[in-house]
């Protein structure tokens, strides 16, 4: 989800053009989203009648549960973690990539030569005779 975030993000999709058509989906998305709201109450037990939650293992271990959340990620599920790690900074690092293609048209700015710029480049004086206008004394 992350990933999916990071990428719609910083591709910079302009969206007006499409507010037409998003009624053309409205009736898949409605039956995507009652199936998967079907599929969360059956992931959740409604049809089973569980009447009865699991012990909670921080408490059977004698931890807070920051302490049993640091335990379980960095001893029991530490690939896991650091696999979620490395995908997420490979993702973030392509997002970014993908926002710094040569575009064609576009201003950016140099900050190389923002910085080199000395103020005989920027500005010049002129001096210029002053002249008299006739009928003024």
């Amino acid at each position: 989800m992350v990933l999916f975030l990071f990428v719609v993000m910083m591709l910079d999709i302009q969206s007006v053009p499409n507010r037409g058509r998003l009624s053309n989906y409205l009736p898949v998305a409605l039956v995507v989203a009652i199936v998967m709201g079907l599929e969360m109450l059956a992931l959740i037990g409604v049809g089973k009648g569980q009447g009865s939650l699991p012990a909670d293992p921080a408490l059977m271990g004698g931890m807070s549960n920051t302490e049993w959340i640091g335990h379980a990620l960095f001893t029991d599920y530490l690939l896991p973690f650091e696999l979620a790690a490395v995908i997420l900074t490979v993702a973030i690092i392509a997002a970014i990539m993908l926002t710094l293609r040569q575009r064609t048209g576009v201003k950016h700015q140099n900050p190389t030569r923002q910085v080199q710029v000395r103020k005989e480049d920027r500005i010049r004086i002129l001096k210029m005779p002053s002249e008299r206008q006739e009928g003024r004394q």
